[in-house]
């Protein structure tokens, strides 16, 4: 998915990177993912369905369902030193702002973007080393030599900045689960018990982050703070529901 990352009319505080270029935006856009894989199903087990006797009721009467996703990463934007503002020409961050496509231009290796955990007992170690901020999760195996292979774009120089990412964010993929138990009580009469358990593995998917030259020293870090792009530490939740039929 290529574009110049187009904004609703309404998006009037927003500006182009390059409002002569527009073409300088050219890259991936935001839902740009390569692989993407959902799919879910219902069974009812066709035994005892008549739930005649004590052993029908208990064995007749299931029915099981669950869905899986599952994705590649996203763009991830890397910023600049200014933060998305004075790239060619561009808003201050003052009055007005850039578009979210604004991108540190590599001048080294584009790495594989993976979380790197790092328990506090062996930052700056081993496969740790660089990690020096406590930050127990990070994007980079080591984010003080990966920071120093980007620069900020220049104008004149550079033509493309990269679309809303250069770097792929990280994959995700998550299962939720259902089942409900129907209990015939008389000819017109029925229980049926249901549970739903959403994130049933109670799997930790952690969100991509916003990457940038502007904080060097958190440069690849997540979780460093509470908030939509902290972690998606969301547990496993599950409802429980009892409904009578008559």
């Amino acid at each position: 998915a290529l574009g110049t990352g187009a904004q609703a009319q309404s998006s009037s505080v927003l500006t182009a990177i390059d409002p002569f270029n527009l073409q300088e935006q050219y890259g991936r856009q935001p839902w740009d993912r390569k692989f993407l894989f959902n799919t879910y199903f219902v069974y009812s087990p066709p035994f005892y369905k008549g739930q005649s006797g004590f052993l029908g009721r208990v064995l007749g009467g299931w029915t099981f369902a669950s869905i899986f996703a599952a994705g590649s990463g996203a763009p991830v934007q890397l910023g600049s030193t200014f933060g998305n503002f004075q790239q060619f020409g561009a808003c201050d961050g003052v009055g007005c702002g850039d578009y979210n496509m604004d991108n540190a231009v590599p001048i080294g290796s584009i790495p594989h973007v993976h979380a790197n955990y790092c328990p506090g007992s062996t930052l700056n170690t081993g496969s740790c080393k660089g990690i020096t901020t406590g930050y127990p999760v990070n994007y980079f195996q080591n984010p003080a030599a990966q920071v120093m292979n980007w620069r900020n774009p220049i104008l004149g120089v550079d033509t493309r900045d990269g679309g809303s990412g250069i770097l792929s964010g990280l994959a995700y993929w998550n299962m939720d689960f259902s089942i409900k138990k129907n209990i015939r009580v008389a000819e017109s009469v029925s229980l049926e018990f249901q549970g739903v358990f959403a994130n049933v593995f109670n799997h930790m998917q952690w969100t991509d982050n916003y990457l940038g030259l502007y904080g060097t020293s958190s440069f690849g870090g997540l979780g460093y703070a509470p908030g939509p792009f902290s972690g998606e530490a969301e547990p496993r939740n599950i409802e429980l529901g009892l409904r009578v039929r008559f």
